[in-house]
C-alpha cells in the first residue's frame, strides 16, 4: 500500500534566480515537514542553479511552457507519489510563508478543496494596476453570477489543494497552460467542488517583472473571457462529490 504523505509545497518559477533563494530559505525553515518541490520552467537565467543550492525538489522544463504547466507538473508529480494536500506558491516573494499554515489548517477542517489567499480581504494593502483591477473587478462578477459564489481573488496564485483538486487538475484538460484563474474557479465550482478564501498578507516584488506587466492584462483579460465561455457551454463532468480517489490514480 502507497504511503501517503501530508503535504506538497509546488513553486513554479520562471527566471526567478534573484528571488527563489530567499524564498526557499523562508518556506523550508519554517517547514522541514514538508516536502518542496521547484518546477523550473524553461528559466534562461540561473534560477535552476540558485534551487540546487536548497536542500528541495526540482522538475525542470527543456522550455517555457507557461505557468499553468509548471503547476500541472507539480499537481502529476503529487499525484504519483501520494501527497493528500498540496500547497501552490509563487516564486517571486510575494506571497507569505505563514500563510501556509492557515492554508493546511482549513484543508485539514475538511470544509473546502480549493482555499485561496485573498489579497482583497483582511487589513491588506495590496495594490494592482488599472486594467488588472479592472479585469478582476470583472471576473468576480462573472463567477458570481456563474456559480453564485463570491470570490474575491479570482487570480491567487496562493492556493492549497486537498488531493481530489489536484488529482482533478493533473489530468489532461483539466488544467490551462497559461493562466489558471477565474475559468478554472468556475469549472471547479460547477463540478462541485468547494472553494473558500481567507486573507493572505502580499509583499511587494524586490526584483524580476510580474507575468500581468505592461499591456499584458488585455490579452489576459481577452484569453479569459473565451476560456470563460468555453467552461460554461462545457457538458458538466462527475462532480468532485461524486468522485472517489481511485478515479483521479
Amino acid at each position: 500500500m502507497k504511503q501517503v504523505k501530508r503535504c506538497l509545497i509546488i513553486i513554479p518559477a520562471y527566471n526567478e534566480e534573484k528571488n527563489i533563494g530567499n524564498v526557499l530559505k523562508e518556506v523550508t525553515q519554517l517547514y522541514p515537514e514538508f516536502d518542496v518541490l521547484v518546477v523550473d520552467d524553461g528559466s534562461s537565467d540561473n534560477t535552476g542553479a540558485r534551487v540546487l543550492l536548497q536542500r528541495v525538489k526540482m522538475i525542470t522544463h527543456p522550455f517555457n511552457l507557461k505557468y499553468g504547466s509548471a503547476l500541472q507538473t507539480g499537481f502529476k508529480y503529487a499525484v504519483v507519489h501520494g501527497y493528500s494536500f498540496v500547497v501552490q506558491f509563487d516564486a517571486d516573494g510575494q506571497h507569505d510563508p505563514q500563510d501556509i499554515r492557515t492554508i493546511i489548517k482549513v484543508l485539514e477542517m475538511g470544509q473546502a478543496d480549493i482555499v485561496i489567499g485573498s489579497r482583497f480581504l483582511g487589513k491588506s494593502s495590496y495594490r494592482t494596476g488599472f486594467l488588472k483591477k479592472t479585469a478582476i473587478v470583472l471576473f468576480r462578477m462573472i463567477i458570481r453570477a456563474a456559480t453564485g459564489v463570491r470570490i474575491t481573488d479570482p487570480s491567487s496564485g496562493l492556493q492549497g489543494l486537498t488531493r481530489r483538486a489536484f488529482s482533478y487538475y493533473a489530468l489532461t484538460g483539466h488544467y490551462p497552460a497559461d493562466y489558471p484563474d477565474a475559468d478554472v474557479l468556475i469549472q471547479m465550482i460547477l463540478n462541485g467542488f468547494r472553494v473558500c478564501e481567507f486573507p493572505a498578507d502580499i509583499r511587494a516584488r524586490e526584483s524580476g517583472q510580474s507575468m500581468h506587466s505592461g499591456i499584458k492584462p488585455v490579452y489576459y483579460l481577452i484569453k479569459m473571457l473565451v476560456s470563460i465561455m468555453v467552461v460554461l457551454l462545457r457538458p458538466r463532468t462527475a462532480t468532485g462529490r461524486d468522485m472517489n480517489d481511485e478515479q483521479y490514480t
